[in-house]
């Protein structure tokens, strides 16, 4: 009986090894598991965490690469719609609003918020992850700040006086006054001198001044007779500082705007390479400049006595720090701005409007300039564009 007994207790011993055993083996088995799907989560997690950080930066990059190609021109082939961002073909002309920007992808919408003037808009960049399971959006909206805040009232202003040797004309559609001048203007004694303002006498006069380039003209003032169109000798043009005179009109002073709006600096002789054909720009030269020929504020070189087409008009704003002087046939769309004198010797043809801060002389050829508020307001299009502080957004 003994024996048998202790055989049953070894037996019962081992059943309950097992069943430790078992049990002890069930756990590690939960554990394991546990552990594992702790881990597949956190890996999970990172992967989600990395594909999400993917898409943000995707779309980061994207709205940075909207940014600037709007800031440079918003309708570079100027059919009047603004471009898609992103330029494939490399033609300078934006061709789609999706790419892909490193192993994401990123489409970008446009909202023109300035009415159809392309002056403000909200960017709104869509990323996604390589797999585009992760998705972000973010949005600016973006202002172009006006780099002509004052816009010159009258074709031509001269703080010192105007001689007219050669032959000039200035045509203003727009009002009644031609040449404002602090000092005396000589109207010279070409007979092809001459001012000229709206017939009053049109039938859709005054009506007409309201839209440029639209009024029929007459002559106001010539070498033989200066009409009230030409204001001479005007003590609150003459007593200006130069620094009051650039401020007038662009609203700050020169090494402030020189820093913050120009997008072209040059000097006399890279002039020529740099500002032929640009087109809604800031150029800033320093020192003196003589002009031969250029095309400015247009995309297509205008000789002669052709002008540009409206379609090619992209105007610039053109700052001489010295003197200029004028040869051959230069062509500039958009403001003048020269801190010296003015010498032309050439057949100078301005649409938009000239300042001088010294004197304007015509030694020979001619000086025709066509007031034009259109392209002046369009020199907004070179204003330093930049996203307006606090309309970041991330959701």
């Amino acid at each position: 009986m003994l024996l048998r007994r202790e055989g049953l207790s070894h037996k019962q011993q081992g059943f309950i090894t097992m069943a430790v055993s078992m049990v002890i083996l069930f756990l590690c088995l939960l554990v394991v598991l546990n552990v594992s799907g702790g881990i597949f989560t956190e890996q999970k997690i990172v992967n989600n965490e990395l594909r999400a950080k993917q898409a943000f930066e995707v779309a980061e990059g994207a709205l940075t690469a909207a940014l600037q190609y709007l800031s440079n021109d918003p309708d570079v082939d100027g059919n009047g719609v603004i471009d898609p961002v992103f330029d494939t073909n490399n033609d300078g002309i934006g061709d789609t609003n999706t790419t892909t920007i490193g192993t994401g992808s990123t489409t970008v919408t446009v909202a023109d918020t300035s009415g159809g003037q392309m002056i403000t808009f909200l960017v709104t960049a869509t990323g996604y992850s390589d797999d585009r399971t992760a998705r972000r959006v973010i949005a600016q909206d973006m202002l172009t700040i006006d780099p002509l805040p004052n816009t010159p009232e009258n074709p031509l202003t001269a703080k010192g006086s105007v001689v007219i040797s050669g032959s000039a004309s200035v045509y203003n559609p727009e009002g009644q006054s031609t040449i404002w001048s602090g000092s005396d203007v000589d109207m010279g004694s070409n007979n092809s001198t001459k001012t000229q303002v709206p017939d009053p006498g049109a039938a859709d006069y005054p009506l007409c001044m309201e839209t440029p380039m639209t009024c029929d003209l007459v002559d106001a003032s010539s070498r033989s007779l200066k009409g009230v169109d030409v204001i001479e000798n005007d003590s609150s043009l003459s007593s200006l500082s130069d620094a009051e005179m650039f401020q007038n009109f662009f609203g700050t002073n020169a090494t402030t705007y020189r820093a913050s709006m120009v997008s072209i600096e040059a000097v006399d002789a890279t002039f020529d390479a740099l500002a032929q054909l640009a087109t809604h720009e800031v150029i800033w030269v320093q020192g003196n400049l003589e002009i031969n020929g250029n095309t400015i504020g247009c995309t297509v070189a205008v000789t002669g006595n052709n002008v540009c087409p409206v379609a090619n008009q992209k105007p610039s704003i053109l700052i001489v720090s010295g003197n200029v002087t004028f040869r051959g046939t230069p062509q500039i769309y958009g403001l003048l701005y020269v801190a010296g004198d003015v010498d032309v010797s050439g057949n100078v043809t301005v649409h938009g409007a000239v300042v001088v801060g010294g004197q304007t002389t015509t030694s020979s050829g001619s000086f025709d300039v066509w007031y034009n508020s259109d392209i002046l307001n369009n020199t907004a299009y070179a204003g330093a564009s930049t996203g307006t502080a606090g309309t970041w957004k991330d959701f």
